[in-house]
């Protein structure tokens, strides 16, 4: 019953993708995640993208464009990698919250 109660690794690696964040270590927010969505919140309009998490990696599909990254961290550093290709993206906590919508 006590393995049943306890959070997987993958849990715990997708609850760490949840919040704010920038791309640099100001306090400018390119990003938001939630347990299901994501936001690009330096465009506008800002549109909730549906995400899949799975393992290690998060699938977005968005323009008839299927994107499958693999995530890790690097401390509090959230870095996502293209699986298909070399693209490297390293995002940075934003310590103060905000809200969006």
């Amino acid at each position: 019953m006590l393995s049943c109660m306890a959070s997987s690794p993958q849990q715990s690696l997708e609850s760490r993708l949840f919040g704010t964040w920038a791309a640099s270590g100001d306090e400018v927010t390119v990003l938001k995640i939630d347990k299901d969505s994501l936001y690009y919140v330096d465009e506008y309009p800002i549109v909730a993208i549906p995400y899949q998490f799975a393992g290690d990696s998060m699938t977005i599909d968005t323009d008839g464009t299927t994107i499958v990254q693999h995530i890790s961290f690097l401390k509090d550093t959230l870095v996502m990698k293209k699986i298909s290709g070399a693209t490297l993206v390293v995002l940075y906590p934003l310590k103060t919250k905000m809200s969006y919508g």
